[in-house]
């Protein structure tokens, strides 16, 4: 079921390459579905939409007390025993409490659409939109149980395959919707919930064939006293680390639509898929690769071999972050331009105001790796929930006073707290020297090569073609990087150099 004779590298490698084969897939899919959406419908209505999902994303990590992500961490254990038993066991559980929860949250959302319409989105429109994400509710719990259960046995073609076709399905039909002139509030929300159920079908399928039938069909389900008391145990602390990170990456986007409305919500919405750009390239790599390797070295009592790993990509990767943020800080506006017509300007307006702070982000994704390939769980959630009460603090206070840029700099703020917590936590044991020459060389780079931007910013106007201004910013997009790449290229030989030392280790 798990093929545990592939050593670190060969998962890595074998593994990672889906990931990253469908994520950049899906990636230019989903901005298409966006565009689109963004083009066709009002500020406002789009602002419902991804406000929903937002909202439903959230509700997700309460509906299962987090058992169904217990999955993964105890189906590869009853799978290395053999135990297959348990495995049916744990997955029929976990199915259960996933629908009938999502089955009452479903119930509140599709009888209390009128009043959440009203008074939470304050807008009549979503009242439709409600009801049919009602009936999304039940289908992203039932599908979750499907979906932990793939990464749980890393099969992570299966895992990104289902998702790719959703994803797919769901541009395919916003595409038609768009040349038949059925452009709605209501028939996106349908797509959604289509596109999901068929995601439903597909995983169900390859489940049944690929694992069920070979596995779990000829064992029986056993329920018992000691088996559900650790299995909640986990999951119960589990779910309060999960739930607090969570609650964390929406609880601006649900204070801005408390506080300003849809319409502000969208803009801030697609402000969220601007900065998630970079991401898409250091995603599947910081959670696929560093955490086992963290694991690793921390049960061989390797202290050294972390430490090492730590500095070489925090050195390395912080300055190629720092470039992404200030290319993104320059061209903020024009790319929100590129991506979401005219009218979504103020999306590039909100991108300036954090972006400048994402290397915090990329610093703090390090050392949560270093903290859970540890078994430090207790001081994440710490760190998670003080971030929690800082951040509602700075977002109802900055909302207030600076509008929707408010949420975008209390988020930055966020961003730099978990990194000083996390820093402070792993400072006696994983303290690294810190590289000013390397730094100092970049910021000259940067300073020069930034003026240079401000004196060719005006060339690619807000009144040309989007075309125009999409090639011209790939063309100065791949100088920036060549020449960044060059400047650095001692650092990235030595970089290249320590991967291909630890992958043969």
């Amino acid at each position: 079921m798990i093929q545990e004779y592939w050593s670190l590298t060969e998962k890595f490698l074998k593994k990672g390459f889906w990931l990253y084969m469908f994520s950049l897939i899906m990636a230019p899919i989903a901005y298409i579905t966006k565009i689109i959406i963004s083009w066709e419908l009002s500020v406002s209505e789009v602002g419902i939409l991804y406000g929903i999902i937002s909202l439903i994303t959230l509700l997700t990590s309460y509906n299962d007390l987090w058992v169904a992500e217990s999955l993964k961490y105890f189906i590869p254990n009853y799978v290395s025993k053999k135990d297959y038993s348990k495995v049916k066991s744990l997955l029929f559980i976990a199915f259960v409490i996933q629908t009938l929860s999502a089955l009452a949250i479903a119930a509140l959302f599709y009888f209390g659409a009128e009043y959440l319409a009203d008074n939470y989105f304050k807008n009549s429109a979503a009242n439709d939109a409600l009801k049919v994400f009602a009936f999304f509710f039940i289908g992203i719990n039932i599908f979750q149980t499907f979906n932990n259960f793939f990464i749980a046995v890393q099969d992570t073609f299966l895992h990104k395959f289902t998702d790719f076709i959703r994803t797919l399905f769901t541009m395919c039909c916003v595409i038609f919707m768009f040349f038949t002139d059925l452009s709605s509030l209501l028939n996106y929300s349908l797509t959604w919930l289509i596109s999901l159920y068929i995601w439903i079908l597909i995983s169900l399928y390859y489940f049944y064939k690929r694992y069920y039938t070979s596995y779990l069909s000829g064992v029986k389900i056993c329920i018992e006293k000691q088996f559900l008391k650790t299995i909640f145990w986990y999951a119960s602390f589990v779910f309060l680390w999960a739930s607090a990170g969570t609650i964390l990456s929406q609880i601006d986007m649900q204070m801005v639509i408390f506080m300003l409305g849809t319409t502000d919500a969208w803009y801030y919405t697609n402000y969220l898929s601007i900065i998630g750009i970079p991401f898409m390239i250091i995603w599947p790599f910081t959670f696929w690769f560093l955490l086992p390797v963290f694991s690793e070295l921390h049960a061989k009592k390797d202290l050294v071999s972390i430490r090492k790993i730590k500095e070489l990509f925090q050195k390395n990767l912080l300055i190629l972050w720092i470039a992404f943020n200030i290319l993104f800080f320059v061209f903020a506006e024009t790319i929100a331009f590129v991506l979401f017509w005219e009218k979504f300007i103020n999306s590039g307006t909100i991108l300036q105001y954090s972006v400048l702070f994402l290397c915090f982000n990329f610093l703090l994704q390090i050392n949560f790796n270093i903290l859970a390939g540890i078994g430090k769980i207790k001081e994440k959630v710490k760190i998670v929930l003080t971030a929690i009460i800082f951040n509602t603090i700075w977002n109802y206070f900055l909302i207030q006073h600076i509008w929707v840029y408010g949420a975008a700099l209390a988020t930055a703020f966020g961003w730099i707290l978990i990194w000083f917590l996390s820093e402070k936590i792993l400072w006696t044991k994983y303290k690294i020297p810190f590289d000013y020459s390397i730094m100092l060389k970049n910021i000259l780079f940067f300073s020069l090569f930034w003026t240079l931007l401000f004196f060719l910013k005006p060339f690619i106007s807000l009144d040309a073609s989007r075309l125009i201004a999409f090639w011209i910013m790939w063309i100065i997009s791949l100088i920036w990087f060549w020449t960044f790449l060059f400047i650095n290229k001692k650092e990235s030989a030595l970089f290249i150099a320590e991967i291909k030392k630890i992958r043969r280790g």
